[in-house]
């Protein structure tokens, strides 16, 4: 549960996109994360498997060091896991699935944000809050917008600019006053 949590604020990636991730997806060699692929359940049809959302949200992004260390350790249990259950979990390469090998239900990631948080006693976010945390970080630490919009998936650096407006005024004040330091 946390493992998959902790895969959408280390790499702000989408709740569909992380319930499409595959262990072929993941280079631990060479640090990456490919998305290629989101989960969906659409009303009436059931979960689906379908593009990511935008030509650019197909990429191959870098993992931080501390992701390849959970990883590591929820592949070793997921792995046990799948000996464990033997046929039940079928051909399933997913991080993420049911005990059947099935995809899991995008939403069911919000159920265990929601049960943590409250554990932790921490207020009540969504998923998508984690992605939005990872972007305004990177900006935060100066990371070039086309670098954070590539890494969002964005379709170009101006929807992420758009969107992050309000962080970005207040990295534009922020400059103002490192310059009165300067010139003090």
């Amino acid at each position: 549960m946390e493992d998959c949590l902790a895969h959408a604020l280390f790499m702000g990636i989408r709740r569909g996109e992380l319930a499409g991730l595959e262990w072929k997806d993941i280079d631990f060699e060479n640090k990456t994360m490919t998305i290629a692929r989101s989960v969906q359940d659409i009303a009436g049809f059931g979960i689906i498997t379908k593009e990511p959302k935008t030509e650019n949200s197909k990429c191959t992004i870098s993992m931080p060091d501390k992701l390849i260390e959970y990883l590591h350790e929820y592949e070793a249990w997921w792995l046990n896991r799948k000996h464990y259950l033997g046929d039940r979990l079928g051909d399933t390469d997913r991080l993420f699935c049911r005990e059947d090998g099935r995809d899991i239900c995008p939403g069911l990631f919000r159920v265990w944000l929601q049960k943590i948080l409250a554990r932790a006693g921490l207020p009540i976010v969504t998923l998508h809050s984690l992605r939005h945390t990872n972007i305004t970080l990177l900006l935060n630490s100066s990371v070039d917008m086309k670098t954070v919009s590539t890494r969002a998936g964005h379709a170009r650096a101006s929807t992420t600019s758009d969107f992050y407006s309000h962080f970005l005024q207040n990295s534009d004040i922020h400059a103002s006053e490192k310059i009165n330091k300067i010139f003090g």
